[in-house]
C-alpha cells in the first residue's frame, strides 16, 4: 500500500492548511514565489527529520542533528577558506559527521547508554566545539570556487503550461535523497531490517539480524544526512555557522513523529516525514503572511509534537488490546 491512512489524512491536513491560508491570503500565498520560498527553506528540515526517522524507526533519539550541522558547516566553510580543494573539503566534513554519528552509534550499541543522554551529551559538544573553531562569528570563504557558492542557489527551470518555473537545486537534491532512501527502506531487504530490530531487538536477533550492527549504522545514516543539509545551507549563505540548526532537533522531531515514526520504534517512513515537515513549513509560513506572533509559532511546533505523541500511544495501546 503506497499510501497509508494517516499518510492520506496527513496529505488531507496538509491541502486543508493550504485551503485556509490560501483563502485569507491569496495575493502572497497562492504564487510559486512563495511555495518555491516554502519548499526551500524546508529542505533542511526534511533532510534533518529524515536523520531523526531512521534512528528512531530503530528505537534510537538523535538530538545532535542541529549542532553536527552546525559543526559539520563550520568545518568545511574553515577548510574551504583556507584554500582546501572543494572534493577534499566536502570528504573531511563527511569524515566529521559520520565521526559524530559513530560516537553515538557506539556509545548507544556497546555502551548500552541510553540515546537520549548520549545525543544529548553530542548534542553540546558539537555546538561547543563549533563555537570554540570560530568564537561565535561568521565563517566565509570568498577564495573558493564560485561554483560552490552558487551551488545551492541555482535554479534549473521547468516548463509547464507555457510558463518557466524555477526550481531550486537544493530542493532538487532534497527531492532525490528523499525519494532514494524512501523507496530503499519501502523495498529492500537490508534496510526493512531496521523496522524488526524497532518492532523487537529480542526477536530480530534470534532471526539472525545482527542488531548492534544495523543500530549503529542507522546513526551513520542519520549523520550522512546531516552532511548534506550542512553542504547544501553552507553553499546556499555562503557561510559556515556555530549556530546553524538551533532547534532544528524539536522540528525533527516533531515532523517525524507526525509522520508517522513513534518513540517505540518499529514504525516511520519518509513519505510521512517529508508530509510532517511540510505541515509545520506551512503553519510557519501561514504565521508570517497573517502576521502572527513568532513566539507562537515555536508553542504550535510543541504543541503539535505533544498531539503526534498522545495520537501514537492511544495507536499503540489500542493495538495492544487487540
Amino acid at each position: 500500500m503506497l499510501l497509508s491512512s494517516r499518510q492520506f489524512w496527513l496529505a488531507a491536513l496538509n491541502l486543508g492548511v493550504i485551503a485556509v491560508i490560501g483563502f485569507l491570503r491569496p495575493d502572497t500565498f497562492l504564487s510559486w514565489i512563495n511555495f518555491k520560498a516554502i519548499l526551500t527553506l524546508m529542505s533542511y528540515d526534511v533532510l534533518l527529520a529524515m536523520a531523526m526517522t531512521v534512528v528512531l524507526i530503530v528505537r534510537g533519539l538523535d538530538l545532535s542533528v542541529g549542532s553536527v550541522l552546525a559543526l559539520t558547516s563550520v568545518v568545511l566553510a574553515m577548510l574551504l577558506r583556507d584554500g582546501v580543494p572543494i572534493p577534499i573539503a566536502l570528504a573531511i566534513s563527511l569524515v566529521s559527521a559520520l565521526l559524530c554519528g559513530a560516537v553515538n552509534g557506539f556509545l548507544v550499541v556497546k555502551g548500552r547508554l541510553l540515546p537520549f543522554l548520549v545525543t544529548l551529551g553530542t548534542m553540546t559538544i558539537a555546538r561547543g566545539i563549533a563555537t570554540v573553531l570560530t568564537t561565535g562569528q561568521y565563517v566565509s570563504f570568498p577564495h573558493a570556487t564560485r561554483w560552490f557558492s552558487k551551488f545551492a542557489r541555482y535554479e534549473i527551470d521547468i516548463p509547464i503550461g507555457g510558463s518557466a518555473y524555477g526550481v531550486p537545486v537544493t530542493l532538487l537534491v532534497t527531492l532525490i535523497t528523499a525519494i532514494s532512501f524512501g523507496f530503499l527502506l519501502w523495498r529492500w531487504a537490508p534496510m526493512r531490517s531496521f523496522f524488526f530490530i524497532g518492532e523487537s531487538p529480542d526477536a530480530a536477533a534470534l532471526s539472525g539480524i545482527r542488531v548492534e550492527r544495523v543500530t549503529f549504522t542507522a546513526y551513520l545514516l542519520s549523520a550522512f544526512f546531516v552532511w548534506i543539509a550542512a553542504v547544501l545551507m553552507t553553499s546556499a549563505n555562503k557561510i559556515g555557522y556555530a549556530n546553524y540548526g538551533i532547534g532544528s532537533e524539536l522540528r525533527a522531531l516533531a515532523a517525524a513523529v507526525i509522520g508517522g515514526a513513534s518513540l517505540s520504534g518499529g514504525t516511520g517512513s519518509i513519505l510521512g516525514t517529508f508530509l510532517g515537515v511540510l505541515l509545520l513549513a506551512l503553519i510557519g509560513n501561514g504565521f508570517i503572511l497573517l502576521n502572527g506572533d513568532p513566539n507562537w509559532q515555536q508553542a504550535t511546533v510543541g504543541a503539535v509534537l505533544i498531539i503526534a505523541v498522545a495520537v501514537d500511544a492511544i495507536r499503540r495501546i489500542r493495538g495492544g488490546s487487540e
